[in-house]
């Protein structure tokens, strides 16, 4: 099967030109103007390979696409071609996922090397499409015996080299999903061991009593959530305390943040539980699904889709999620229905992020009315509900090794628990 390559370019000229070159070296091409264009084919018409031109309607607009692309298909590889691009900007592209980086100038010298990057771009985003695939059927190991198999294969996964990093940041959640209990087994029987010591007993309490200050409501904590909460921050003390002899190491300081991450999750759902009830069970919930879901692609139909990266701009910030996540969790809502239970904080702060708000959209310049059918009340602005989504899909983003492998740094164990307890407060507004 020919690769299909999308041409991203407003000069018509240029346009034509690699369309005819790419079509008599067998590639199946598709077009498109603008970047705005090139989203609604990337949707329709689900191509191998992206080429984008730097300069359109805007001097970096080709910057923007990819990114917009690598939302959509975080594994799409992507060729930017320019005239007039920087170092910089190249550097930019490639940070952003841009695969290869070529220069229009003697373009036709280029050529052959353009055509190379495609097909190897090509066979790697098979062969990555196959790998997430894998990752992606882990995530419904429920039986003990597939969950062994699950979390053998994440780990051969995770142990191989020059692994995509978005797979790689699928499969390290998705370990930790699956492995939660026995994380949370082991982290107990350290502090366990460590809290029985009587030099530490003193730190113990005053965990506690600094929580009970913090949290008015600390007793009505889930029991698990509280044991978690104050194992974290017990192990966080010993690790940050002057001159006492304490554990070190990544694992120790992975072990705190898997703690705080659990502390929050856990809450989290114990509190949202009966409105996730409700949501899951209502048919109202579904129909909205449908509306912003493209029936023809399975991807997230274009207009909401627009909408998510407006809401970005308007924020002032990229969430650490991409448009697939969204259609992961969107996919799961209406295969599990009622069953359907959020694997992680990642996707419990999509779901708040896209139904526990009122909002609206427009669609075919007709209003779509989102109004908060996940029922949350205490959080009551539209601003709060958004950080408050924010600040659950960062935890599990800034948890993940792979992403911050400098992790075992206190700076970074100190922006984790912040970002933890900031979480928790908010929890503990809904009602």
């Amino acid at each position: 099967m020919a690769v299909k390559v999308l041409i991203v370019d407003d000069n018509k000229i240029y346009r034509d030109a690699f369309k005819r070159n790419m079509m008599l070296h067998n590639f199946d091409v598709c077009e498109a103007e603008h970047a705005g264009d090139a989203l609604e084919v990337l949707k329709a018409q689900q191509p191998d390979v992206l080429v984008t031109d730097l300069c359109m309607r805007t001097p970096t607009e080709g910057l923007d696409l990819i990114r917009q692309a690598k939302g959509i298909d975080p594994l799409l590889p992507i060729v930017m071609i320019s005239a007039v691009g920087t170092f910089e900007e190249g550097a930019i592209a490639t940070k952003l996922g841009a695969s290869d980086v070529i220069s229009k100038s003697n373009i036709e010298e280029r050529l052959q090397r353009l055509y190379e990057s495609i097909k190897q771009a090509s066979v790697e985003y098979e062969t990555n499409r196959a790998l997430l695939k894998e990752v992606l059927g882990c995530q419904q190991a429920e039986e003990p015996a597939a969950k062994v198999a699950a979390i053998a294969k994440l780990e051969e996964i995770l142990a191989r080299k020059n692994l995509h990093p978005y797979i790689q940041s699928e499969a390290y959640d998705t370990l930790v999903n699956l492995r939660s209990a026995e994380l949370r087994q082991d982290t107990v029987a350290d502090a366990s061991r460590l809290m029985s010591q009587p030099e530490r007993a003193g730190m113990l309490r005053d965990v506690e009593a600094d929580f009970r200050k913090d949290f008015s409501d600390f007793d009505n904590f889930h029991a698990d959530s509280r044991d978690s909460l104050m194992t974290a921050e017990f192990f966080y003390r010993l690790q940050s305390a002057d001159g006492a002899p304490r554990p070190t190491g990544d694992a120790f300081s992975r072990n705190i943040g898997f703690s705080y991450s659990f502390a929050v999750e856990n809450e989290a759902k114990f509190r949202l539980k009966k409105k996730l009830s409700r949501f899951l069970g209502s048919p109202q919930t579904y129909d909205l699904i449908r509306q912003m879901v493209d029936p023809r692609t399975g991807h997230l139909d274009i207009f909401y889709h627009q909408y998510l990266l407006r809401l970005q701009t308007f924020i002032g910030k990229d969430y650490d999620f991409t448009i697939d996540n969204v259609k992961q969790v969107f996919q799961r809502i209406m295969e599990h229905e009622s069953r359907y239970k959020p694997d992680g904080l990642k996707a419990l702060g999509i779901v708040i992020l896209c139904f526990g708000r009122s909002y609206s959209y427009k669609k075919m310049n007709q209003p779509i009315e989102v109004n908060n059918p996940l029922g949350i009340k205490g959080i009551e602005t539209d601003e709060d509900v958004t950080k408050f989504a924010d600040l659950l899909i960062s935890l599990q983003h800034f948890r993940n090794p792979y992403i911050h492998p400098e992790i075992n740094e206190m700076e970074k164990v100190s922006n984790l628990r912040d970002t933890a307890i900031n979480c928790l407060h908010f929890i503990c507004r809904i009602v």
